[in-house]
């Protein structure tokens, strides 16, 4: 299997490095998205990455008030039941 990986290296900054291993037909992918966008595959992972960090910040930013606010309506004696409805009413 081993010949359906491929190492990219690029350099972060300064001395740092990383080394990702992903699959081929995704760094092909990866390469004809660079193409399409004029850009190179390096500045590509890394707009992909941010964008995800993005996405999952606000993802985990929605789940933690989620919590919080359940916590609250918990320590106020508001059933499970009538939360869980609250909490149906407004999807996340």
């Amino acid at each position: 299997m081993k010949e359906n990986i491929c190492q990219c290296q690029t350099t972060l900054g300064g001395n740092d490095q990383i080394s990702l291993t992903i699959p081929v037909d995704l760094l092909k992918q990866l390469q004809e998205a660079a193409i399409l966008a004029k850009t190179d595959l390096h500045s590509l992972i890394l707009c992909y990455a941010q964008q995800g960090l993005i996405d999952s910040s606000a993802q985990l930013k929605r789940q933690q008030f989620l919590t919080h606010a359940k916590d609250i309506l918990e320590e106020h004696g508001i059933h499970d039941k009538t939360i869980e409805e609250i909490f149906r009413k407004f999807p996340y």
